[in-house]
């Protein structure tokens, strides 16, 4: 058996050698494999989306399910999951988790029922919690590529989700960041204006993005966009101007007024739309999005409560508001408006 493989392997070999094309063929093959498993090894492992973790991250979708914290009564329940089509919910841990992010089989999220806010871990059937970080701030992070990016004494740290090889990364107070490749994008607050600057995942090359910018804001390949506050003093009043720039920081433009009152503290950005609340000129609340180009602004739905936290997972909105008996409540609706429905049991 040994000699006939060795023969083939003979055969193979000397057919290579004799076919010059049959030789440039397999090299090709060899290369695009190559490449499909640098890009595949590459690709950017995010624990949610920005947009979501802008809105305390309180829902992620992994695979069919949808995580997200359930309320009952007005009061925190627990961790739940949903399906899709919404014919199966299932509680899954009491903990009173924010900022949900998945990595393997877990589950991670700061535990707001500790004494001190620790960052931990579940697995995904809410079994083997495990702390990964100790009395951090109650503020956004993020694990991406098997780092945890995270706030403590208003700096930013990362970790290694196995609690190893922790680091400073910016020593100074920021309001938002996004990370994109080997760049943290981020936004502070100088002199009463918001800067954009970034700077390496090593807290190194720190470099000046945008000025009199915003605090929230998003990034899709080339672009940074965000909505832009402008007071005017005479008048005490807002406007409210969508901008994109590019992430050089070079072609800022203005490409929409935003008429109302926009709360530019909750703000989510998925498939090319930015989704917010914000009151109308009548006075009532309501969930819109707008394209990135800044065209066809649409209502959702109504709200009750102006301070709406917004997440986005499978095609479905989920969102805080109060129910028909008064207390808080999670809802979702599809991104077109359609088949609206509260999650508490």
């Amino acid at each position: 058996m040994k000699e006939k493989i060795i023969n083939l392997k003979n055969k193979f070999i000397e057919l290579v050698k004799n076919n010059k094309i049959l030789s440039i063929i397999i090299a090709i093959v060899i290369l695009i494999i190559l490449v499909l498993i640098i890009v595949f090894c590459s690709k950017t492992q995010e624990g949610n989306t920005v947009g979501n973790l802008n809105n305390l991250g309180f829902s992620v979708q992994k695979g069919k399910w949808t995580y997200y914290l359930g309320f009952k009564d007005s009061t925190n329940d627990g961790i739940y999951k949903i399906n899709s089509s919404g014919s199966k919910k299932e509680k899954i841990s009491d903990d009173y988790g924010l900022y949900l992010n998945k990595s393997g089989n877990y589950l991670y999220f700061i535990d707001l029922k500790a004494e001190e806010y620790n960052i931990v871990k579940i697995k995904t059937n809410g079994e083997d919690k495990q702390i990964i970080e100790n009395d951090v701030d109650i503020a956004r992070f993020t694990v991406i590529n098997n780092w945890i990016y995270y706030f403590k004494d208003d700096k930013l740290y990362k970790v290694k989700t196995n609690g190893e090889d922790k680091q400073i990364i910016l020593d100074k107070s920021i309001e938002n960041y996004q990370i994109v490749g080997n760049w943290i994008y981020y936004s502070y607050l100088n002199n009463g204006n918001y800067i954009i600057a970034k700077t390496k995942t090593n807290g190194e090359d720190t470099q000046k993005v945008d000025s009199d910018a915003s605090n929230t804001f998003f990034i899709d390949e080339k672009n940074i966009y965000y909505i832009y506050e402008n007071y005017n003093e005479d008048e005490n009043t807002y406007k409210y101007e969508l901008y994109r720039v590019k992430i050089s920081g070079e072609n800022k433009e203005k490409i929409a007024d935003i008429s109302g009152q926009v709360d530019t503290e909750r703000i989510n950005f998925n498939s090319n739309n930015l989704y917010y609340t914000k009151i109308d000129e009548d006075g009532n609340s309501a969930i819109y999005k707008i394209n990135a180009n800044g065209k066809e602004e649409t209502k959702i739905t109504d709200i009750k409560t102006y301070s709406t936290n917004i997440n986005i997972n499978n095609g479905w909105i989920y969102y805080t508001d109060q129910n028909d008996n008064g207390d808080s409540d999670v809802f979702r609706i599809k991104t077109n408006g359609e088949n609206k429905m509260a999650l508490s049991f």
